[in-house]
């Protein structure tokens, strides 16, 4: 428990040092889309994968470099980047610092391999990558989804960068569900019954979990693939922050576990 516990602190200081950055740099993100690119929307494909994104790449950089750092400085994530790994990123030409930044900024970019060049697993770039550009894609969904009848989406992953849902929530008195991606932190509309991850609709596999002492939670899982989502009713205890409830339910990740499932976006808890 001790121990659990100072991954906790370390994981906190981490996040605090992060919004620091937050307060130092705008990172902005721009795209024009045209009609037959928003009906493509409308088909099922993110908008991060409809055309390219406009952002100041040395800037998204600098907070890649920076993220790396507080990463190793507080000893977080799924795997701590060494003094090496440092080194490379900082050793990289202007060039491919681009391509690595055009590349992280995408759920479907060349991520296998850019580990491979820098020496560090497909998981920690991830991790990084998503905490470089969670901020400005975060303001970057609530601007283009203004735009988009957000409405209308009804597919399982992210209507803005395509990524998996990292948890749910249910609101509102009917107790619709929300899916959550955490790495724009956008929030969406989807069918109350079925697993996102494999799209399965058979109700005999699924059933939750749920806590004496915490009814507020739901640990949904999928025995068709093994997954599991976790859950926040808001009906039971009002309206929620999804990223800091993924942070401090590490106890609904281990019971998942314990039981031979594993989380459906495939990331670790940090």
């Amino acid at each position: 428990m001790e121990i659990l516990q100072n991954e906790r602190e370390k994981l906190a200081n981490f996040y605090v040092e992060l919004l620091e950055l937050d307060n130092l740099d705008s990172l902005e993100l721009k795209v024009n889309l045209t009609r037959e690119q928003i009906n493509d929307w409308g088909k099922g494909l993110a908008v991060l994968a409809l055309a390219p994104i406009e952002f100041n790449w040395e800037l998204a950089f600098e907070r890649l470099l920076a993220v790396a750092k507080a990463c190793q400085k507080w000893q977080t994530g799924p795997q701590q980047p060494t003094a090496k790994n440092i080194e490379d990123l900082e050793s990289l030409e202007a060039h491919q610092r681009k391509e690595l930044v055009n590349s992280l900024i995408r759920v479907d970019g060349q991520n296998n391999q850019w580990a491979k060049t820098l020496g560090i697993s497909t998981e920690l770039l991830d991790f990084l990558s998503i905490n470089t550009f969670r901020p400005a894609l975060k303001t970057f969904s609530q601007h283009i989804l203004t735009k988009l009848p957000a409405g209308e989406w009804e597919q399982a992953h992210c209507p803005v960068c395509g990524d998996q849902p990292t948890m749910s929530k249910l609101s509102g008195k009917e107790g619709l569900r929300k899916l959550y991606c955490s790495r724009c932190e956008t929030e969406w509309r989807y069918k109350r019954i079925g697993c996102p991850y494999c799209k399965s609709d058979d109700v005999p596999s699924m059933y939750y979990l749920t806590l004496e002492d915490n009814k507020q939670y739901r640990v949904y899982l999928c025995d068709h693939c093994k997954s599991y989502l976790k859950t926040v009713d808001e009906r039971v205890c009002g309206e929620v922050d999804l990223f800091c409830e993924d942070l401090a339910t590490e106890e609904l990740d281990q019971v998942a576990r314990e039981e031979g499932y594993r989380r459906g976006d495939m990331r670790q808890q940090v």
